[in-house]
């Protein structure tokens, strides 16, 4: 269309699909050229076999009271499903072989945090990871994250690294539950599932932070091959405590509203109580639901998931409260509900808790913990 000098059909879909094809193509790229110059060296001869990845962005649209405002696009995310090559020493030393396909995807893995870096950053407006000579009051560009950029930034946290051979898996049987009790119930499924095929595991000690991003990064390696899987795993532990916070301040102004209307129908009669207790309602909710917009802003459908979980929680923690302290101190419920019996403060307690903790089975979702 470009040569022909016509721009028509030059949508934006066909710009932004054409970008995306490009860096996968350059990943790709990348990794040949990184065969070509390394096996000569290393003694091997490689040839690449079908191969297949994806790259796509991240789309994550912003509710306003329930109505999809806009989309934004916080991230691109990259991931080669499948990759084959077809290697072999020069000298018939399967040793010379095994530790070339370590080497291998080692450096494949770090292209996927690499090349979209590079793709994504402008050099003029932030300073590039790495910079030898980072331009004075830029910021930092944002960086990916990949399996063994993860364990490089643990490692410079000063966690351990562990290493898990079928050797040390023998040995120490419950070393997933001991040593990674920190990383979500999926990561330490997935650790375990590997060790149990006789895999070898290498992960960092404890989750990391990277650009907003919250997870762990590991790798699955078959020994007598050298080859494996590489590995990040991320989540919403954030959006999960946001949601338990509101939970326990939306449950408490439920039966706040309910002990002003008790006290001021008996203060201000029916007709002033019941218009008090509405103002003082519609102050309450109209706080609660700019504390929602604000809180779940540009947060992805997992995020909000998690944060409905939370919420959940922490509503029926409240309710629980409450309600164990109107049944161990009836006077006090009582008197909140115009000296009404206990029982029914109990259940007027109570239902602030069930009614926001009708989204706790969401908290199961493992990532939430993350």
């Amino acid at each position: 269309m470009l040569q022909a000098g016509s721009v028509k059909r030059l949508m934006g879909e066909r710009l932004s699909g054409d970008l995306l094809t490009a860096v996968i193509w350059s990943w790709f790229a990348a990794t040949e050229s990184h065969s070509r110059l390394s096996q000569r060296a290393a003694g091997m001869v490689e040839n690449p076999g079908l191969s297949y990845g994806l790259f796509h962005a991240v789309a994550q649209p912003v509710y306003s009271w329930g109505v999809v405002r806009r989309v934004e696009f916080p991230g691109v995310n990259i991931d080669i499903g499948h990759m084959r090559n077809l290697a072999w020493s020069r000298s018939n030393d399967k040793a010379q072989w095994v530790a070339y396909n370590r080497m291998r995807g080692q450096y494949m893995s770090a292209l996927e945090h690499a090349v979209p870096e590079r793709f994504f950053s402008d050099p003029a407006k932030c300073n590039l990871a790495g910079s030898a000579n980072p331009v004075v009051g830029l910021p930092d560009c944002p960086q990916g994250i990949s399996a063994v950029k993860a364990l490089g930034l643990a490692a410079q946290q000063g966690q351990k690294i562990y290493t898990i051979t079928p050797e040390v898996y023998a040995n120490q049987p419950n070393i997933v539950n001991t040593a990674l009790v920190a990383h979500s119930p999926s990561t330490r499924a997935k650790v375990q599932a590997a060790l149990d095929e006789g895999k070898e595991v290498t992960i960092h000690e404890a989750p990391i932070a990277q650009s907003g991003w919250v997870g762990a990064g590991f790798t699955v390696i078959e020994q007598g091959t050298g080859a494996g899987a590489y590995t990040i795993e991320g989540g919403s532990q954030g959006a999960w405590l946001g949601g338990f916070a509101h939970g326990v301040s939306f449950a408490a102004t439920v039966a706040i509203l309910v002990t002003v209307a008790g006290t001021s129908i008996g203060t201000l009669g029916v007709v002033g109580g019941i218009l008090a207790s509405l103002i003082l309602a519609a102050v309450f909710f109209a706080i609660h639901l700019i504390v929602l917009e604000l809180a779940t802003r540009g947060m992805s459908d997992e995020q909000l998931a998690c944060y409905n979980g939370g919420f959940g929680a922490g509503g029926a923690v409240w309710g629980i409260a409450a309600a164990m302290l109107a049944a161990f101190i009836p006077t006090v419920s009582a008197a909140a509900v115009a000296q009404g019996p206990a029982g029914i403060m109990l259940a007027v307690y109570s239902i602030p808790g069930l009614v926001a903790g009708m989204e706790l089975p969401s908290t199961d979702r493992p990532s939430c913990f993350k």
